[in-house]
């Protein structure tokens, strides 16, 4: 397949993954109100960023070392299987631990016992779908794991669409993880099918081998959700869940710009992995950033017109949150693709240090902004934080790669 292909391919199954996940948002959105919608989506929170404690890393070091060429497919396999199992566990008790530990501080919805079902389950089902992704791009089934991280989703969206009526968020996010679930299940049995799944005997060697080499993308990977959502936990902190609701909102409109430049992070992640450099490395940059300010503006033209029509007037500030965070997307496009890339070099290291770093500085960022200006001032400080992230990750990647392929892809 061509590049163009590639991208094509990625970009087609990363809009479905997106339209899915946007759509079971929208619909609980519609259903819920802006109070219950918020303790939806604190759960939603802090589940993804379990779910990734959970996986810590390996996948990102199965992708780097399946396609090695010494390396041991079936022990690699096996290992990954294992650590994902306990890893899946791990991170449902995870989900639940803390969830019901920011109750008191938060909102004491968060502790009913139902709901803390729904997000280990949440929690859980998020954190295998990741893994799923992962073993069908390392065996480099680009398009295949585009389609797993799709159908998961698609998943979601049909268990939110059958549990509409409920109107509480813990059986939203419940009947969300259980269609996640059904899809799951099919998925790991292509996934054996197909070689990237077994249970055979191991050393421990193999193990520690992907722990060693995953621990540090841990922190890009926490990082990254921390930079990406700790904004709505701040903002419940200091606003309440009713704010929650309606910044998500403007906040899942504004992530629509971003499934292009996802989609050039991967190419970019699977061409330096394979020892091909980065011979696109400013193109492709430019390519996501451009790309992303075209779609941003579409995405808020329409917004301006339909948001209060579809979700009535409750939420009618979305609109203008949602121009702050379509600007922060045009300035995070460049972390997008150069993060992937640190990945692909084996840069772990770097990319885990550039994730804590941006974790710490979203804590600092979203806890002063929140505290002085709400919901607006915390989209703005996304805006700032993600502009300084993106400066450091395409510099630390451009120094990287091989200043011969920079010198080609400028022209000269």
């Amino acid at each position: 397949m061509t590049r163009l292909g590639q991208l094509m391919t990625m970009f087609g199954t990363s809009a479905a993954q997106f339209a899915c996940n946007a759509g079971a948002a929208l619909i609980a959105t519609r259903v819920l109100g802006p109070d219950e919608r918020g303790i939806m989506v604190l759960g939603v929170t802090i589940g993804s960023l379990c779910a990734l404690i959970g996986g810590f890393g390996i996948g990102s070091a199965f992708r780097r070392q399946l396609c090695l060429p010494d390396s041991d497919r079936p022990a690699l396999v096996s290992a990954f299987a294992r650590c994902s199992a306990v890893g899946a566990l791990s991170a449902a008790l995870l989900g639940v631990a803390s969830t019901a530990a920011s109750a008191p501080i938060i909102d004491s919805a968060l502790a009913r016992p139902l709901f803390l079902l729904a997000v280990g389950c949440y929690t859980a089902s998020q954190m295998v779908v990741g893994q799923i992704v992962d073993a069908w791009f390392a065996d480099g089934l680009l398009r295949r794991g585009g389609v797993a991280a799709a159908v998961t989703s698609a998943g979601g969206l049909a268990g939110v669409l059958l549990a509409s009526g409920a109107g509480s968020a813990a059986s939203l996010l419940l009947a969300q993880a259980g269609g996640v679930g059904v899809v799951v299940v099919a998925e790991t049995a292509a996934l054996r099918r197909g070689g990237l799944l077994n249970w055979s005997p191991i050393s421990g060697g193999a193990i520690s081998g992907l722990l060693r080499l995953g621990a540090p993308t841990l922190g890009l990977s926490m990082g990254l959700v921390v930079v990406l959502r700790a904004d709505r936990y701040a903002i419940g902190l200091t606003a309440g869940t009713a704010a929650v609701g309606v910044y998500s909102l403007a906040a899942t409109l504004g992530e629509i710009p971003r499934m292009l430049s996802a989609a050039l992070g991967q190419m970019c992640l699977r061409d330096i992995s394979m020892g091909r450099g980065a011979p696109n490395l400013v193109r492709t940059t430019l390519l996501a950033v451009a790309t992303t300010a075209a779609a941003g503006l579409l995405v808020v033209f329409a917004a301006w017109l339909l948001v209060v029509p579809l979700f009535g007037q409750a939420f009618g500030d979305a609109r203008e949150l949602l121009v702050i965070l379509v600007a922060a997307e045009v300035c995070f496009a460049p972390f997008v693709v150069a993060s992937r890339g640190l990945i692909g070099g084996g840069w772990t290291t770097a990319a885990g240090v550039l994730g804590a770093a941006g974790a710490a500085g979203a804590i600092g960022v979203y806890g002063v902004t929140g505290s002085l200006g709400g919901a607006v001032g915390v989209a703005v400080g996304s805006a700032v934080l993600y502009a300084g992230l993106s400066t450091v990750a395409w510099t630390l990647l451009r120094k990287r790669v091989s200043v011969s392929g920079l010198e080609q892809l400028r022209g000269r």
